[in-house]
């Protein structure tokens, strides 16, 4: 059975008898894709209808001046025609974000990154002993201290790595617990002080991982697997916060920032289906919040709008 929302695009046909060469086909329990109402199919409809009602109020002329012939109306955008379709399709109101922006040319900035014979070493766990009075005192406990500080005892976490994700592309990392992943996608997003030493070559189009730190920290972000909010503030105001911080100098139609930002707002909390917990505190594990499935979609519209 199917969630709520989730329908097959085609039917899967078994057979009545399965032939000897070929094994019955089973219809499949996981769809293709996940519609964009899924989450909230109410409020994705009013987002369609807020944007159709805006399509259809862009202002045409129909009538010249004296001697001028009457100018022909703007062809409709495709925004009027994607976005009043009867089926909102958010992956096309994004191209056509993107189609307007080129129209108006306002640049995007697109960084691509590209790793050669990366490696990353850690440090090594031991056993610990808890000292005791004889051992403060100790010169060969000292001794054993200094020595460690001095060569920690290390080992590689990734070892030769090496590839190109070109902007636009998606890489998709997998492997069991404890094989890496998260250190490989942590030093691609160039978050290395946990870790001994980063050797190799990485590289952000032009930029090293040294000017993409002072100067272009925002445009290359980790989201981690821990929720980390502050807990006080409501849903609303911890997206919207992240909005403003990264809301772009120049934007099409003549938006206002805070017509840029309450619109960027209104689409992640529609999407994410978190219309009804924007009031709601994020919470911790003191401060009773929303739940935890709904901190994670908090911690993804955060990163999404942050346009990193």
């Amino acid at each position: 059975m199917l969630p709520p929302g989730l329908h097959d695009d085609h039917e899967a046909q078994v057979p009545d008898k399965p032939s000897p060469m070929r094994p019955p086909s089973i219809r499949s329990s996981a769809p293709s894709h996940v519609p964009v109402d899924f989450f909230d199919p109410t409020g994705v409809h009013e987002l369609r209808r807020t944007f159709t009602e805006q399509s259809h109020a862009v202002p045409t002329n129909a009538t010249g001046t004296l001697g001028t012939p009457p100018k022909e109306a703007d062809s409709p955008s495709s925004a009027s025609t994607i976005i009043g379709d009867d089926e909102f399709n958010f992956s096309k109101h994004l191209k056509d974000i993107i189609k307007r922006c080129d129209e108006e040319d306002i640049k995007w900035r697109e960084l691509g990154v590209v790793f050669n014979d990366l490696r990353v070493v850690g440090i090594g766990a031991r056993s610990s002993l808890q000292p005791t009075m004889g051992s403060l005192f100790n010169p060969a406990s000292l001794l054993r201290a200094i020595s460690a500080m001095r060569n920690p005892p290390v080992h590689n976490i990734l070892s030769g790595f090496e590839g190109v994700v070109a902007p636009g592309e998606m890489l998709l990392v997998l492997g069991k617990p404890g094989s890496g992943c998260s250190t490989f996608l942590k030093t691609l997003a160039n978050q290395r002080e946990e870790y001994h030493a980063v050797e190799g070559q990485v590289s952000y189009d032009s930029f090293t991982p040294e000017d993409i730190r002072k100067h272009f920290r925002g445009d290359v972000i980790y989201c981690p697997e821990d929720d980390i909010h502050f807990p006080t503030l409501t849903v609303e105001q911890t997206i919207s916060f992240a909005i403003k911080t990264r809301t772009p100098q120049t934007r099409f139609a003549n938006q206002s920032r805070k017509q840029f930002n309450d619109e960027i707002l209104d689409i992640l909390l529609r999407i994410f289906g978190l219309r009804h917990a924007r009031k709601t505190v994020v919470g911790n594990a003191a401060i009773r919040g929303v739940s935890g499935g709904e901190k994670k979609r908090v911690s993804i519209a955060e990163a999404l709008s942050c346009r990193s």
